[in-house]
């Protein structure tokens, strides 16, 4: 059954687009064939490629400067749907879903609107849950973004993980020394994009106290963004320069998270926390912020440790724990790994989506 899928963005900017990827191949494809429209030709149409898919390349402008390429843009997406035969469109991100929950009412086609955050914007929801035959969210906490009037609409479908890829492993020394963390050294590992919500200058006021009662902790922080220079100016202000170490982005995620004693995520709201799905499938005990979808994720003493958002000193006593026991720590980690499995493989993400898609195209009634 022939698809068009829409994302937000033609580079990857996070978590919401490389689930997207796992998702796409994931699918069955005796049974979908997607094809991938990205506003430009960059990372997210490359990797689209790799996996063996057609890519279409539409420029989705930004919708505070309505004009006449807004038209062209729909209408090209339009021409996409009736020439591909594409039953169904699966727009990743609310600019996606503008211009597909257009062209797919032009086209008559049905359109799932994939949510993953939760802040709201109430005209621009009610305006695309209204084109949307569905709206799929990755939490119980992104769901509470929409009006009641949206309900029946909304379906949960939690994001899942590779757990071939995210399996234990013993960590790797030539990447201890090539990050410059020295031998025997604790680490503490975190991975996210550096923007304000993602809580990382009360992580490292959190290392600062740390260092304290834990002297010698090295931090390895995965990501990059706008405020990286400030955050490493901060981490030289604390006296952590030489233990908090910058990567930037990495494709080598697990063997990063192997070198962990923990994996921390600091974040003042998340929408879900995929990472901390991928640090529990490599058995790896998490602190996390007690925010947005995190509980739906970590079970408080079970797979690790949650603590309010913005509080350096409580994130700062957990990971003190953990790194002060370490048989906690992996009965944490095992119990996360058991979690993964159970509740968050990319298997079970994958097939959610599909019934989704099947529900839509009538091959199953509806949920009452």
């Amino acid at each position: 059954m022939p698809l068009a899928v829409v994302s937000n963005h033609g580079h990857i900017v996070g978590g919401g687009e490389e689930s997207l990827l796992a998702l796409l191949g994931g699918l069955d494809r005796a049974r979908w064939a997607p094809t991938v429209v990205v506003p430009t030709d960059e990372a997210v149409a490359a990797r689209a490629r790799a996996l063996g898919l057609p890519v279409a390349v539409i420029p989705l402008p930004t919708l505070r400067r309505p004009g006449p390429v807004i038209v062209r843009s729909v209408l090209a997406l339009r021409r996409l749907l009736v020439t591909t035969g594409a039953a169904l469109v699966h727009a990743n991100g609310s600019r996606a879903m503008a211009y597909a929950g257009a062209a797919g009412r032009l086209a008559g086609r049905p359109v799932v609107w994939h949510v993953r955050i939760g802040e709201r914007d109430p005209l621009l929801d009610r305006t695309l849950g209204a084109l949307a035959a569905c709206v799929l969210v990755n939490s119980a906490s992104v769901a509470r973004r929409f009006p009641r009037g949206l309900a029946p609409k909304l379906r949960v479908v939690h994001n899942g993980v590779d757990l071939g890829r995210f399996a234990p492993r013993e960590p790797s020394g030539d990447l201890r020394r090539a990050l410059g963390v020295p031998e025997g050294a604790p680490v503490v590992v975190s991975v996210g994009r550096f923007v304000a919500f993602k809580g990382y200058a009360h992580l490292l006021d959190a290392a600062a106290v740390l260092d304290t009662t834990h002297p010698g902790v090295h931090w390895v922080l995965v990501g990059d963004g706008p405020l990286r220079a400030g955050l490493e100016a901060q981490a030289r202000r604390l006296g952590l320069g030489a233990q908090v170490h910058f990567t930037g982005w990495r494709d080598d995620i697990p063997d990063v998270l192997a070198l962990g004693k923990c994996f921390v995520l600091p974040s003042m709201e998340e929408p879900f926390g995929r990472v901390l799905i991928e640090a529990m499938a490599m058995a790896r005990a998490v602190v996390a912020t007690d925010a947005g979808g995190v509980p739906e994720i970590v079970v408080h003493g079970e797979t690790g440790l949650l603590v309010p958002p913005a509080a350096p000193a409580p994130l700062a006593a957990a990971v003190g724990e953990l790194l002060g026991d370490p048989a906690r720590a992996a009965r944490f980690g095992e119990a996360g790994r058991w979690r993964a499995e159970t509740t968050f493989t990319l298997a079970g993400h994958v097939a959610a989506v599909e019934r989704v898609y099947g529900e839509l195209l009538g091959e199953h009634r509806a949920p009452r």
